[in-house]
C-alpha cells in the first residue's frame, strides 16, 4: 500500500498538463504508460478506476484486458482535457457525447464486462465533475445518460 502511495503521489507531483507519466506499482497487473490531464482530482479518479479494474482481472477472468483498461483511461483522460478546452455548454455536451459514445463501442467489444455498476458509477463521476468545474451542469445532474448503453 505504501508503494501505490509513492507512486500515485510521484505521478501526480510530477505530472505536467497532458505529459505521458509511468505507471508502475508492485498491485498492477500490467505496467504501461498514462497520459494525465493535469486535474489532480480527476487523475485521482481515474487512476482509482484504473487499480480496480486490474484487482477485478486479476481475481477473475473478465472478457476485457489490460489494453481494454488502457482505452478506457485514455478516453477518459482525452474527454477532460477535450472538455476543458471547450467554449460553450454546446461545444462540452458535444465532447460529453463523443467519449460515451466511445466507451459504449469499448463496452461492446468486452461484451459488457468492462463497464459494471461500480466502474458506471465511477466514470459518470468522472465525466459529470469535469463537464461541472466548466459550470455546463450540476454534480446531480447526469450528462451521460443520454447517450450511455452501460
Amino acid at each position: 500500500m505504501k508503494s501505490l502511495f509513492i507512486a500515485i503521489f510521484a505521478m501526480m507531483s510530477l505530472n505536467i498538463y497532458g505529459q505521458e507519466q509511468p505507471i508502475s506499482t508492485s498491485t498492477q497487473v500490467h505496467t504501461s504508460k498514462m497520459k494525465l490531464t493535469g486535474d489532480k482530482e480527476i487523475d485521482n479518479q481515474i487512476i482509482h478506476l484504473i487499480k480496480s479494474m486490474e484487482n477485478y482481472m486479476k481475481e477473475e477472468n473478465p472478457s476485457y484486458t489490460q489494453n481494454d483498461i488502457d482505452i478506457c483511461a485514455s478516453i477518459l483522460v482525452d474527454y477532460t482535457v477535450n472538455i476543458y478546452k471547450t467554449q460553450s455548454k454546446q461545444e462540452g455536451m458535444e465532447t460529453v457525447k463523443s467519449a460515451v459514445l466511445k466507451l459504449n463501442a469499448l463496452n461492446d467489444k468486452c461484451k459488457g464486462s468492462l463497464i459494471e455498476t461500480g466502474e458506471r458509477e465511477q466514470i459518470a463521476e468522472i465525466i459529470i465533475l469535469a463537464s461541472h468545474k466548466m459550470k455546463y451542469n450540476s454534480m446531480d445532474e447526469d450528462i451521460t445518460e443520454e447517450w450511455r448503453e452501460w
